[in-house]
């Protein structure tokens, strides 16, 4: 089935506006939920591209399409748990992590309209990153469910991991780029 992956990357905007939707509900069942459709989410993206890779001639469409839905759950999600959740931290956090994605994001879309795939490739840290931010942000999901309090604290700090490495690898992004800017 060729487009599997393109289908499986829309999975993926459904399964932000669910578990955004399923964080406004202070019930264990719906958290439950959203810890799953969360994880089913992030580890789609895994799937998609080995899928794609596996195809002689992978989607054009579904190589642009992929990052997009991966920011729109990232985005989705965490806006959402900002909203639901009392906490400081999630909310800096947030800010931290969809703001590098922007700015990676945009930066990565103006070198590949001038053709420098130096920047436009996804480096090692960046998929280090999203697999830490990913975690971070299911156990951070979670958090209700279990009634030890430093799970809390563990959870906030695996997101606050994902976060510096994402800042770390949005520096190695403009390190590259820099003498293309100015």
């Amino acid at each position: 089935m060729k487009n599997l992956p393109t289908l499986i990357t829309y999975s993926r905007f459904l399964f932000a506006i669910l578990v955004a939707i399923l964080l406004c509900f202070n019930s264990d069942v719906l958290i439950s939920f959203a810890v799953f459709f969360f994880v089913i989410g992030a580890l789609s993206d895994a799937l998609d591209g080995k899928l794609a890779r596996r195809q002689k001639k992978p989607s054009k469409f579904g190589a642009f399409l992929d990052p997009i839905a991966d920011k729109f759950l990232v985005f989705i999600v965490l806006v959402s748990l900002t909203f639901n959740r009392d906490s400081v931290i999630l909310f800096i956090l947030s800010l931290i992590i969809i703001s590098r994605e922007i700015i990676v994001m945009s930066l990565r879309e103006w070198m590949a309209s001038i053709n420098n795939k130096e920047v436009v490739e996804v480096s090692n840290l960046g998929k280090y990153k999203t697999i830490i931010q990913m975690s971070g942000i299911s156990l951070v999901i979670g958090t209700p469910l279990v009634e030890n309090y430093y799970y809390g604290e563990i959870s906030l700090s695996i997101l606050l991991l994902g976060a510096l490495l994402g800042v770390l690898s949005g520096f190695s992004y403009l390190k590259k780029s820099y003498k293309y800017l100015f």
